[in-house]
């Protein structure tokens, strides 16, 4: 890392100081802060994508063709 950058509102320290408990500037926490967020975006991403395949009426994805609804089964046997 070549010299301080700004994460957001905190600006990122070069080195670690190694305090306890890690300040809120360290590289270390603010990595970790990262990793975690960018978890989080891709699991609500995979979440919404799993929602609107199962949509019906959406062009382009997988919906309910085909299918004839449970009251319209019983009256056509």
């Amino acid at each position: 890392m070549s010299g301080a950058r700004r994460v957001g509102k905190v600006k990122v320290k070069k080195k670690c100081c190694r305090s306890t408990p890690r300040c809120k500037r360290c590289p270390v926490v603010v990595l970790l802060k990262a990793r975690e967020k960018a978890a989080k975006k891709a699991a609500k991403q995979e979440r919404k994508d799993e929602r609107e395949v199962g949509r019906p009426g959406k062009i382009g994805k997988i919906g309910k063709v085909g299918k004839v609804a449970k009251k319209d089964r019983k009256t056509a046997v």
